[in-house]
């Protein structure tokens, strides 16, 4: 368990980079969508806003997955599973968040 704690936090903090490095290279003007299950759900936010909602969104997963797979919630669940499903749920979150800052900046060309 703690090395599933260790690599969720590191790719938090690789999240946390991304954003820093999107703060950088997108322009002000730039619209980063939040994807809520599918590319319906598709809402655009303010720069400021999606930089700071998707590691935020990373750090919440990290903390309830960290925080059941500690407990006696998980007491009789697969060492596996606990091993597991932290870091694989950190990963599609930083996919997510990859994906959103790509067409971010997608879109922000087109705008130029």
């Amino acid at each position: 368990m703690v090395a599933a704690l260790a690599v969720g936090g590191v790719l938090l903090a690789v999240m946390i980079a991304a954003s820093g490095y999107a703060a950088v290279i997108l322009p002000a003007s730039a619209r980063i969508p939040l994807h809520f299950g599918s590319h319906q759900r598709v809402f655009l936010v303010s720069k400021r806003a999606g930089l700071v909602i998707w590691p935020a969104a990373g750090a919440v997963g990290y903390g309830i997955l960290g925080g059941i797979s500690a407990s006696s919630l998980a007491a009789d669940w697969v060492p596996g599973v606990r091993d597991v499903l932290m870091p694989a749920v950190m990963v599609v979150l930083l996919g997510f968040q990859a994906g959103a800052l790509v067409l971010a900046g997608v879109a922000s060309l087109g705008r130029r």
